[in-house]
């Protein structure tokens, strides 16, 4: 049977140790907490990149192993990476030439001479003047959309490579 002075220990290491930390947590946690929804891949971005923000702080301060900076700093990229997926600015980018190129897009809408109560979207650009215009901005926006995707995944498959390879190292 364990001795009395066994379980005081533990309980004042509880006190002592235990409470203040879940206290700390709770106060470095709430405003994440607080906003977090269970809809999007959003918020699921936002808690881990709030996660791996206080890993890397801690690793960096601390320095207790040979590798801790090394450590720390690949924790930074993937926090890099995870603003880069929470701005979400992916569109900006890849669009950037086109709507220099053929103006930003104007849309509008008219009603639906065969189907009353309906209105159809109209979407345009001031620089298409012809046919061959459009065909030509058409394929650039597809060739845009595409590039959209590209560079997120690109983003995405980095910042989990990075944790796949490294994150059973990331401890202090």
């Amino acid at each position: 049977m364990r001795s009395l002075k066994c379980y005081y220990r533990k309980v004042r290491d509880y006190i002592k140790y235990d409470i203040p930390y879940g206290i700390k947590n709770l106060i470095r946690w709430f405003p994440v907490i607080w906003k977090d929804r269970n809809w999007d891949h959003y918020f699921i971005y936002v808690t881990l990149r709030h996660k791996l923000h206080l890993t890397e702080q801690h690793i960096r301060n601390h320095n207790c192993h040979t590798t801790a900076q090394q450590d720390a700093d690949n924790i930074k990229t993937c926090v890099l990476l995870l603003d880069r997926l929470i701005a979400d600015e992916y569109h900006t980018m890849a669009f950037k030439k086109v709507d220099e190129k053929w103006g930003d897009l104007v849309l509008s809408s008219s009603p639906c001479e065969d189907r009353p109560g309906l209105h159809s979207v109209n979407i345009t650009r001031p620089n298409i003047k012809t046919p061959e215009d459009e065909k030509q901005e058409r394929k650039e926006f597809k060739n845009a959309c595409e590039h959209e995707r590209y560079l997120k995944q690109q983003d995405k498959e980095l910042l989990f490579k990075l944790m796949n390879k490294y994150i059973e190292g990331w401890w202090d």
